[in-house]
């Protein structure tokens, strides 16, 4: 096997794994805003959360990346793209007559290796170009 496919494999699995700790972590402060805001304020603040704590721990952790201000502002992009694409998938599946958290659960596998790649792209934008 080659090495690059060793570290993508490493990476993907990393990324499954913070992208759990995000969720717990956002899902964890969204439970105890709720006691003190609207629902839809407290999904506000713990989304806005989750880009900034997504942003680091894939930089850090998944794709050992050095955090750069500069990519910050890049990065909801990648969020925006998701969003984007899981919207139309459930719109999409939702009216092939697949009820909305199957759609959900369907449009979230397919979307999650989009994400994984648009993170990789992103974050190890700087690294691919001095590699050349």
């Amino acid at each position: 096997m080659r090495p690059d496919h060793v570290d993508t494999r490493a990476q993907g699995a990393r990324f499954v794994a913070f992208g759990a700790l995000n969720t717990i972590a956002t899902y964890a402060i969204y439970c105890g805003l709720v006691a003190f805001i609207s629902p839809q304020m407290a999904y506000a603040i713990v989304f806005a959360l989750g880009i900034c704590l997504a942003f680091v721990l894939n930089s850090k952790f998944v794709f050992q990346a050095r955090v750069r201000m500069g990519l910050a502002a890049l990065y909801p992009i990648v969020y925006i793209v998701q969003y984007a694409a899981n919207a139309l998938l459930i719109d999409w599946l939702t009216g092939a007559d697949l009820g909305p958290r199957a759609a959900l659960a369907v449009a979230l596998i397919i979307v999650t290796p989009l994400s994984f790649v648009l993170n990789r792209l992103i974050l190890t934008r700087r690294n691919n170009l001095r590699r050349r």
